[in-house]
């Protein structure tokens, strides 16, 4: 997939805030209840993203917290690189989102 396909994603996290990240496991926190307002597309979405032999290996989100677990490889995805995505610089969330996307078409 190109970026422009992930592009919605990058949007999102302006209101997602690291709960927890230890390498290879992150929660992610949405702020507005986004998590709720997710519907049966978006979900999908998400999980077509996961596999145990993927970058991503597992999504759980919690509707009644609004979090996202997400597990990933830290081998192949730095955990440097995740705090990156999150960051409140916009420059540095992009290079972060694009060099992601690059590691998930792979």
């Amino acid at each position: 997939m190109s970026v422009e396909s992930y592009a919605g994603l990058l949007t999102l996290r302006r209101w997602v805030t690291i709960a927890h990240h230890i390498p290879g496991r992150v929660r992610l926190r949405f702020t507005n209840r986004l998590v709720m307002s997710l519907g049966e597309r978006q979900l999908s979405a998400l999980n077509d993203l996961c596999s145990d032999a993927g970058i991503i290996r597992q999504c759980q989100i919690n509707r009644e917290t609004g979090s996202l677990l997400l597990q990933y490889d830290a081998q192949r995805l730095s955990p440097a690189l995740v705090d990156a995505l999150f960051a409140s610089e916009d420059e540095k969330a992009q290079d972060a989102f694009q060099r992601i996307v690059h590691l998930l078409n792979h």
